[in-house]
């Protein structure tokens, strides 16, 4: 197992050198996302490529495709889910299980543990923690771990509310915690669904 560091991408699109627990620089990842046919690209330190992920498509519910040695290996979708998030990822069948607004996440591929997920403050900055059990997943698991990051700071410190704004229209509270607010939406809106067959 090895933790690696990743610096959060959501507002900047340059270079991020991704390093491991003892601070070797190990990866490298640049390129940026926002539009159709947008990449971002995983190099080892000596500028070999080892893994794409490529933004297929806009909205709220946007893909993008995984390529591994310069072949596709898998699609993922972004999720509407209310407090659980689970994002499965075609092609390489691994389950992301965890929570967009603390960005907790786990990576499981049937019972194996891939990866692990979460926010932690190294000496003064907020990055997130990679921990991956097998060197062969870190390429792709530092992208999806990229795209989870993008997702949950695309632009909100409230993630979820913002795609409930954006997914039905209504006016929640910004401040968290707001589940009071998430389970009365989620109750009318189930109640109107039901009630107007």
């Amino acid at each position: 197992m090895r933790k690696l560091y990743l610096r959060d991408r959501a507002t900047d699109s340059s270079a991020t050198v991704i390093c491991d627990q003892d601070g070797q620089q190990i990866y490298l990842l640049t390129g940026k996302w926002g539009f159709r046919h947008d990449a971002l690209s995983l190099y080892t330190m000596s500028g070999d490529l080892l893994a794409e992920v490529r933004q297929l498509s806009l909205g709220i519910t946007p893909k993008f495709a995984l390529y591994q040695n310069h072949q596709r290996v898998g699609t993922v979708g972004k999720s509407l889910g209310f407090l659980k998030e689970i994002v499965y990822i075609q092609g390489i069948s691994w389950l992301i299980v965890g929570n967009g607004i603390n960005n907790h996440y786990r990576f499981l591929q049937g019972s194996r543990l891939i990866a692990t997920l979460a926010p932690v403050d190294k000496t003064g900055l907020n990055v997130a923690e990679l921990k991956v059990y097998d060197q062969a997943d870190e390429p792709l698991a530092i992208l999806v771990a990229t795209i989870l990051n993008h997702w949950s700071h695309n632009g909100d410190k409230a993630p979820l509310i913002s795609r409930f704004r954006q997914r039905f229209g209504r006016k929640i509270s910004s401040t968290f915690p707001c589940n009071f607010a998430i389970h009365k939406l989620v109750d009318e809106l189930h109640h109107s669904r039901f009630n107007s067959h």
